[in-house]
């Protein structure tokens, strides 16, 4: 091989071809962009709620609980209430910040009910719905008491129910 000459010579036949060849070449890949297809996907993700009781005893239920009072004892008697710690727990799961009612579905003991989510301050149970907590998303397992206001008018509690009724709904 002589020096100066490049290792690749083409005829005028064959730069026709090679600039066929980058034609065609440059055509398919505009083509190829050219058919290209963009797709967005769209969803939405609708807002999900779930409340479960369960008892002291494993039992669970949707919305609606009752038990029955223990029966006072002295000391619960001077003290002047009766409290009933973690009677209930509540697992609520949500997806949006919620808030959970509770309300007394008729009961003898009326005005003498509080509760409150554990650890919190007790608000009385009444037959209109009070909140008793609110949680943003996520799961959660919630104790709540349940405290028996104790004095003269207060029915006897012995074999009393008191049925509850929680709901959860968005805040």
């Amino acid at each position: 091989m002589a020096r100066g000459r490049p290792v690749w010579s083409f005829g005028y036949s064959g730069r026709k071809a090679l600039a066929l060849l980058l034609l065609v070449v440059v055509g398919v890949s505009a083509l190829a962009v050219d058919s290209s297809v963009t797709v967005e996907v769209r969803w939405r993700v609708l807002p999900y709620q779930s409340l479960r009781l369960v008892d002291a005893a494993g039992q669970s239920s949707s919305s609606s609980f009752s038990f029955p009072l223990p029966e006072p004892t002295a000391d619960s008697r001077l003290q002047g209430y009766s409290d009933e710690e973690n009677a209930l727990r509540i697992k609520i799961t949500s997806n949006i910040p919620w808030k959970l009612q509770v309300r007394l579905e008729g009961s003898d003991l009326g005005s003498s009910l509080e509760v409150r989510r554990h650890g919190d301050v007790y608000v009385p149970l009444m037959e209109t719905p009070v909140i008793l907590t609110r949680g943003s998303n996520g799961a959660f397992d919630l104790g709540v008491d349940v405290r028996l206001r104790l004095d003269d008018s207060t029915a006897d509690p012995r074999g009393a129910l008191v049925p509850m009724v929680f709901t959860i709904m968005p805040d």
